[in-house]
């Protein structure tokens, strides 16, 4: 029995490193645990087509924040209205003078 569950684990393992391989050879920048995690959601019936674009969707707001970060100043506006308050925003968030933050 044990020698059965060894050579299931160890199939396993050669499948995923196989997997690994064909990911880095076309480029798809996942790491291990992440190929394993798509692996898992896929045979749990998740669309492989639709996994794609939300892992692409995802990198691309993570990029976006990193930009934002890199460089706040591009990002942040203030502004007076003609009351005379005051507002800042940065990116898609903004705060009025009495800090109330608006999304």
């Amino acid at each position: 029995m044990a020698s059965a569950a060894n050579a299931n684990l160890n199939a396993v393992r050669e499948t995923m490193d196989v997997l690994l391989e064909i990911s880095r050879l076309l480029n798809t920048g996942l790491d291990m645990e992440s190929l394993s995690i798509c692996v898992r959601l896929c045979e749990q019936g998740i669309n492989p087509e639709a996994l794609s674009a939300v892992i692409k969707e995802l990198r691309k707001a993570s990029e976006s924040l990193k930009a934002e970060m890199e460089n706040p100043a591009r990002f942040l506006k203030t502004a007076q209205t003609e009351d005379g308050r005051g507002s800042l925003q940065f990116g898609k968030l903004q705060w009025d003078h009495a800090l109330f933050l608006h999304v």
